[in-house]
């Protein structure tokens, strides 16, 4: 399991370093360091917590950029100083012994894309930077990597003199901290070769089994994985399946997305994904459960179930709530509020533990590679395999039990079950795709099936295969819908959700409502 933590809002270990501290407002820095999280080092531990991920810990901007804080540390002052509101080396290096000490990996946030809002460079070293304007066209893959992600000046990194300080700046963390892994930061708006150099160098200066893990903040899932193949990174962090899990635990979507993602994903191996269910960008959890822990608990419950390496964000535990910045980044709880509270907490945590070490401890659920077994509207079964131990994994967010196989799934459940029966034979093929009552079609205009498997466009309409017709699907849980494509690029949805298909039906129709 990973545990993510922003330094700031987690414990302060040392009011001596307290530097314009107000935790009465939510954008200012409220205290936490490097001394507060060493004394918290066993209660992580306690929870089953392998790896720790902290956000940056670089010498960061200091004060407000239009009443937006600076706390989180992605406004770098200089990569390669630990941020003096944090500690000191002394206290770094205390963190690290007790990590150490009880066999936790350490991963620190890497911010090679930018630097903080402001910052005196821009000015006394202009070609350090791109000087392009901020990001119009999100989808020009140029403009996003040169240009200003929300006006953060963009470094160019194939400067040689700004990559031989990204360079050493990483060389001096992986000697100072010790790290298992960096993350990094903003990877669409990186240029893939800079990123590829610097993995190569990274590795040659660091400890064979070091790792890149890289953010690329979007929910289709060949677009994370052509990144993660671009950049050559060891892990991608899996925002497809983060989408899929809120979609159908929180919001009753069909539950088909989430086997989609698994099935999509198949070729890469389970570690090349880090699951979550939020984090310091997203809205909590348990808002996007509107506050519904029993559907939380669930989403827990598949996030250690499912391929991936599990991360959880701080205040899981107790709840944490938020739907933006900066409530989402609040500080963490170490006393409940009443005797409901604390009880909750101590459910939640045990919750937690137990998952952690069930997923420890069977290998099919540690490594396994998947395949789905079934699905329905709201429920599917994904077969779970190793080398030696199979187990399937089950979901129903029904209000009704649903058979398969010799299991019985209860309504609002996930299980983590030995096979009963043999599993059923799933096929490919060719399948008649009718469209009853079709929308009317201007020259120029083609209907699609849109999906989320490469036989149906990856979700790209483009790509996607024409109908009426025939069309190759899949043994996979896929997800489709029909488009219109118009000759001057634009594209009409079908209305109303998705649609599914598991195995290749002999017959498929599609309407258009």
């Amino acid at each position: 399991m990973i545990y993510f933590l922003l330094v700031d809002r987690f414990a302060n270990g040392d009011p001596t370093n307290d530097l314009g501290v107000d935790p009465a407002d939510p954008q200012a820095f409220h205290g936490g360091d490097l001394a507060g999280l060493t004394r918290h080092v066993d209660e992580l531990a306690a929870l089953g917590v392998d790896t720790l991920w902290l956000g940056p810990i670089a010498k960061m901007r200091d004060t407000k950029f239009y009443e937006n804080g600076a706390f989180h540390g992605y406004w770098t002052e200089d990569l390669d100083r630990l941020e003096p509101r944090f500690g000191n080396d002394a206290d770094l290096g205390h963190l690290v012994d007790a990590l150490h000490h009880r066999k936790i990996g350490l991963v620190l946030d890497m911010v090679y894309n930018h630097v903080a809002p402001d910052h005196a460079w821009v000015a006394a070293r202009p070609t350090w930077f791109h000087h392009f304007g901020p990001i119009v066209h999100w989808d020009d893959p140029d403009e996003v990597r040169t240009h200003d992600v929300h006006g953060l000046p963009d470094l160019d990194q194939g400067n040689p003199e700004v990559y031989a300080w990204l360079r050493d700046a990483s060389y001096h963390w992986l000697h100072k901290a010790q790290p298992v892994a960096f993350r990094l930061d903003a990877v669409r708006h990186l240029d893939p070769e800079f990123v590829a150099k610097i993995a190569k160098d990274v590795h040659a200066h660091a400890p064979g089994s070091f790792q890149l893990w890289g953010e690329v903040f979007d929910g289709n899932v060949k677009t994370v994985m052509d990144e993660r193949a671009a950049d050559h990174l060891d892990s991608a962090f899996d925002f497809p399946l983060h989408y899929a899990l809120r979609d159908v635990v929180c919001d009753d979507k069909p539950a088909a997305a989430i086997p989609a993602v698994i099935d999509r994903s198949a070729g890469l191996p389970g570690d090349a994904w880090i699951t979550f269910l939020d984090n310091h960008d997203t809205s909590r959890i348990t808002t996007a459960c509107h506050d519904d822990a029993a559907r939380v608990d669930l989403a827990l419950e598949l996030l250690f179930a499912l391929r991936g390496r599990p991360m959880i964000t701080w205040g899981t535990e107790w709840g944490a709530t938020g739907a933006g910045e900066p409530d989402n980044r609040a500080d963490m709880r170490w006393v409940a509020g009443s005797p409901e509270e604390e009880s909750a907490w101590r459910a939640r945590t045990t919750l937690i533990r137990n998952l952690a070490l069930t997923r420890k401890t069977t290998p099919a659920l540690r490594d396994g590679a998947s395949r789905t077994l079934g699905l329905g509207d709201d429920w599917f079964v994904v077969e779970r395999h190793s080398a030696t131990d199979t187990r399937w994994v089950t979901y129903n967010g029904g209000d009704g039990p649903v058979g398969f196989l010799g299991l019985t799934l209860a309504p609002h459940s996930v299980s983590v079950e030995k096979p009963t029966g043999e599993a059923p034979k799933l096929r490919a093929g060719w399948t008649k795709v009718t469209v009853p009552n079709p929308p009317p079609l201007a020259p120029g205009d083609t209907l699609r099936l849109v999906g989320s498997t490469a036989a149906l466009g990856d979700w790209s309409p483009a790509a996607a295969p024409v109908v009426p017709g025939r069309v190759k699907l899949g043994a996979d849980a896929e997800l489709y819908k029909l488009a219109i494509t118009h000759a001057d690029g634009s594209v009409s949805w079908a209305p109303g959700g998705n649609l599914w298909s598991l195995g290749a039906p002999k017959a498929l129709e599609v309407k258009w409502e």
